[in-house]
């Protein structure tokens, strides 16, 4: 169960996460909080351990975002996240990946932040 301060923001639709320096849709952020998890849901089996630069306000935040090899297509999973990221109400954040996936696929993000 998660506490009431916790909200969930839809990232939208990542294309080509098999493509390097491919980048999701931004979302602006609209009250502070910690980023506590990103899910993701691959529209094609992931073929091998995928990273992904979680973007703040257009530059990298040098935190990364790991996807699971052999995550099942068309499954909801929550990515690896290495650090805390504080985000204050208008910043922007997204991902960009760094490419390792070689099968051509999109999927949908969520971000979980806690106030």
């Amino acid at each position: 169960m998660r506490t009431l301060n916790d909200y969930f923001i839809m990232g939208g639709n990542m294309t080509a996460i098999q493509t390097a320096d491919n980048e999701s849709p931004v979302c602006v952020i609209p009250d502070r909080g910690i980023l506590k998890a990103i899910w993701i849901n691959c529209h094609t089996v992931i073929d091998a351990t995928t990273t992904f630069d979680i973007m703040k306000n257009g530059s990298d935040t040098g935190v990364d975002a790991t996807l699971a090899d052999a995550t099942a297509d068309e499954t909801g999973v929550e990515l690896s996240i290495a650090s805390t990221i504080q985000l204050e109400a208008g910043d922007a954040i997204n991902l960009k990946s760094n490419g390792e996936q070689s099968a051509s696929t999109t999927a949908d993000l969520s971000y979980i932040i806690r106030r």
